[in-house]
Parts: structure tokens; sequence; C-alpha cells
């Protein structure tokens, strides 16, 4: 009789056990992308891993935390499945579907010094530090920021790679991977709250080991290009004359690019095998370029490039776009007259500049609409045309992300600010969409949904 209970209490035990098993794999059936596939969109608020999506959930200030270490929905970072066509799954109510998305980490990472990236294995993050400055009487030093890895499967813990030395409206960072190892490139501008203490500091920090290399101080300016081994930054030597030093993270090297310079030089952009700075004559500015694979002189110019409030460089590394006021002036590089063309936008004051997607310039104006001009037709035939995709409200537009499909950013929605997103990307009447989970309180009217549907998303 004893045998016979025993075997009848495993059996029991057993069924008991496969039954946890089995309502463990209802409970969480998410599947996770792979490293082997493709990326798309680092550095920004979001990043794709084949058909997933790796996003901030929303916004939140890291001068209005006030309690360290807690947990947060508005800015924790989450996965969302997409379908075949790139699009979220959404349920009946218009809602991220429950069975599509995960929380990754609920650290705060929607803020000011934002930025995701997948490399190898890991996504690559930020979130604002949680212990105190050194030598105060409690001082949170959550000004600082705390540069973070997880397992694209969410297997495993959070890992922490580095704290910077100063704070996010200091710092300058830039991710590179080599096949093998990433590496961040950190500058940081004004004085190091670190004991060891400096001024301009560029750092490469090895994630492998976390371990920081101090590559120099004093630099005035960095231009973190794609490509590991074209990075440039600009110091001063003992007799008061600029230097333009060029840097491979990956094998940790500096040389020295070219002569020294007597005028005072900014390294500003480097675009399609070019490295382009700004050189200074009294009051004015002029930018210059050299081909960087022969070291070519800086014999490239556009003069008086500092009469524009501001300027940037197309992709293809042959224009240069002049703004000023609610005006685009185009350049072409080696072009004897002043300007091609320009294009006026008569209906607004200021044009904002975003970023450069499919051939476009993409802005914004004082009335929040969301426009594109394609330079790429204006190089073939000399046509411009201003195409609004949308008027956004309630958009912060302090924090934009473009890639060549979608623009996001951070919209308020009941109190508190939430990822959206609009198609970039053959635009045709799409509006924008809401990217993530709602707190249940912010649920608009015509999403509202009962409590059943909504509880994940209200934890």
């Amino acid at each position: 009789m004893k045998k016979f209970t025993r075997i009848l209490i495993c059996l029991i035990l057993c069924v008991f056990t496969i039954g946890l098993a089995a309502c463990g794999d209802n409970q969480d059936n998410f599947t996770y992308p792979t490293a082997s596939m493709q990326t798309y969109g680092n550095g920004g608020l979001s990043v794709q891993k084949g058909d997933y999506l790796y996003f901030v959930n929303g916004y939140q200030s890291a001068d209005n935390m006030t309690e360290k270490n807690a947990s947060y929905h508005v800015g924790a970072i989450m996965i969302a499945k997409l379908d075949e066509n790139g699009n979220l799954i959404l349920n009946d109510e218009g809602l991220l579907g429950d069975d599509y998305y995960r929380v990754m980490s609920d650290k705060l990472c929607g803020f000011e010094a934002t930025g995701l990236y997948i490399f190898g294995d890991y996504l690559y993050f930020t979130s604002p530090c949680q212990e105190n400055e050194a030598g105060t009487d409690g001082e949170w030093a959550k000004g600082r920021v705390d540069f973070y890895r997880i397992r694209l499967d969410n297997s495993g813990s959070v890992e922490r790679l580095y704290t910077s030395g100063v704070e996010n409206e200091n710092l300058q960072y830039e991710y590179y991977y080599d096949g093998n190892n990433t590496f961040i490139l950190v500058y940081e501008s004004g004085d190091t709250l670190n004991s060891s203490g400096g001024t301009n500091i560029l750092k490469r920090i090895d994630a492998n080991d976390a371990s920081v290399t101090e590559i120099s101080r004093d630099v005035s300016s960095v231009v973190m290009a794609e490509d590991s081994d074209k990075i440039f930054y600009v110091t001063t030597d003992d007799d008061e004359r600029y230097v333009l030093n060029k840097y491979d993270i990956v094998n940790n090297n500096s040389s020295q690019y070219l002569g020294k310079f007597t005028n005072e030089i900014t390294a500003k952009f480097v675009v399609n095998g070019y490295v382009y700075i700004e050189e200074t004559h009294g009051n004015n500015m002029d930018l210059k370029r050299s081909r960087i694979s022969n070291s070519g002189a800086f014999t490239d110019t556009i003069p008086a490039i500092s009469n524009y409030t501001s300027y940037e460089v197309t992709p293809n590394g042959e224009m240069v776009i002049g703004i000023t006021d609610n005006t685009i002036d185009f350049y072409l590089f080696g072009n004897t007259t002043p300007a091609l063309n320009y294009l006026e936008d008569t209906d607004i004051e200021t044009i904002n500049f975003i970023g450069f997607a499919n051939g476009s310039i993409v802005y914004y104006d004082d009335n929040n609409a969301i426009k594109m001009v394609s330079y790429a037709n204006f190089i073939s035939n000399h046509t411009l045309e201003i195409v609004t995709l949308a008027t956004l409200s309630d958009v912060n537009t302090d924090y934009f992300d473009l890639d060549d499909n979608y623009l996001y950013f951070y919209k308020t929605v009941g109190s508190n600010s939430y990822l959206h997103r609009l198609s970039v990307n053959n635009n045709n009447g799409e509006a924008e969409e809401m990217v993530g989970v709602y707190l249940e309180a912010d649920i608009p009217e015509e999403e509202e949904t009962d409590e059943s549907d909504t509880e994940e998303s209200a934890n």
C-alpha cells in the first residue's frame, strides 16, 4: 500500500510539473529575433532587427526622476513583432497586441541621451545614472549617463558598460562594430566630473571587458563618422596651431591628417569618402573638404559658409544645403556660381532641418508641418517641389529620428509623451501612428478597451 501511494504521489507531481511548464509556455510564447537578421536604423529612438522593432515607449526627462532604481512604463525599452510588410500588429481596438510585444528593460531609456543600437547578440542603450556624486552629501548624479547592453532575446541580466564623466548635455557618443566586438566612442566636453580630472576628453570603451581608454584631452571638435577608421578630431599643439587627427577606434590608432593649421578649424562632417572642416578667417568661416583615400589637400571650398543659420552636406557628399530663415540654398562643390538655386517656403518663417531620406531633405516648419524636398530631382532636372507629409500636434520637436522609411518622434497623449512614427517613404496620405503601449489612463477615448484588455498596458 505504501509503495502504491509513493507511485501515485510521483505521478501527481510529474503531472503538476508538466502542467506548470505548459502554463509557462502559454504565458510567454514570444519569439525573439536572432543576430543574423538584418538591422535597420541604428542610433535613434528605435532600431529594427528583421521583422522586430526595438523602441523606447516614450519620453521623460531625467531631471524629473524622483526615485532611484524605479521601474518605468513610459520611457521603457520594448520589442514588437512586425508583420511581413513591416507594420505593427494591432488588436481590434487599434492597440499593440499583447501577444506581439514584450518589455526589454524598465529602466528609463527615453530621455535626453536616448540612442538604441544593435550589434551582434546585443541591444545597446543608455539610462540616467542611479548613483550619487562622489564626495557629495547624497547628491544624485542623474544628469550623468549609464551605458548598458542586453541580449536580443532578453535572456540574462542587463550589463552596465560605462558611466559618463559629464552630464548628458555635454555628451556625444557613437557605437562601432568590427564583427567581433563593439566599441563606444565617447566625447565629454567641458570639465570631467570624475576625480581623474581633465577637459574635453575623447574616450574609447571596449564592450568586451568594459575597459576605458583615454584617446585625447583638450579636443575642440570631433566627427563620429560611420566608418570606424575615419573618425576625425581637432586638438592644438604647444604653438597654438590646430591639428586634425584621424582615428581608428578598432585598432586604437591616431595619426595627424595633413599639416597643421594656423587658422582655427572645426571638424564638421565625414561623408562619402571626404572629410569636411570649417576654417575661420576673421569673422567668416569657409567650408573645405579633402578626399580621405589620398589625403588630398583642402582645396574644394565654399566660402562664407557662416552666413547661414545652419547647413548640411547631402549623403552623396557633392551638395551643400544652406538654410537661412525660410530659404534653402543649393551648392555643388566645384561650381563657379555662388549657388545653383534656392528654394523659399513662402508660407512660413523658419525651416528646421531634420535629416535626409530617399534623396530628399526633411524638415519641419513653424506650424509643425513635416515637409520634404527632393534634392535628387533638383540635381537631375533642377526642379524643386515642397511636399507636405503631415501637420503634427503636441509633438516634442527636440527629438526626431529619421530613417528611409519612418520619422519617429514623441507626441503627448493624455499626461505622457509616447513614441509615434510617420511614413516618409512613398507616403500616400498615411497619418502618424502610435508605437508602443499606453498607460490605461492615457488611452484615447475612441481606443478605450475593457479592463481585461488593458491590464498589461497599465503594468
